[in-house]
């Protein structure tokens, strides 16, 4: 990631298996560009292709999770991880492009 913005790991629902993400722009909520370049980082970085799975919601072809990215205003950016994929194994993916020690 280029670094222009900094993401980092905000809640983790483990029962519901998503995680919130934070960034250092606190207004966030009400703006798609940070979800946007998060996505297209991590498809640039795994050479994947992106997926609409949903309103707002994208999975990334080559994504070894097989996370669902999604955003919306309410929560922002949140991913979803599948049954099968172990929590550490989510952290380690992201914290390739955030800090993914909680707040």
């Amino acid at each position: 990631m280029d670094g222009d913005v900094r993401y980092s790991i905000g809640n983790i629902n483990r029962q519901e298996r998503w995680i919130t993400i934070l960034t250092d722009d606190p207004f966030v909520f009400d703006d798609t560009d940070s979800f946007v370049h998060l996505v297209k980082s991590i498809r640039d970085d795994i050479n994947g292709d992106i997926q609409e799975v949903g309103d707002m919601q994208y999975s990334i072809k080559g994504d070894p999770c097989n996370l669902i990215y999604q955003w919306d205003g309410c929560f922002g950016i949140s991913i979803v991880y599948p049954k099968g994929v172990t929590e550490d194994t989510v952290l380690n993916f992201l914290g390739r492009y955030m800090n993914v020690v909680p707040i």
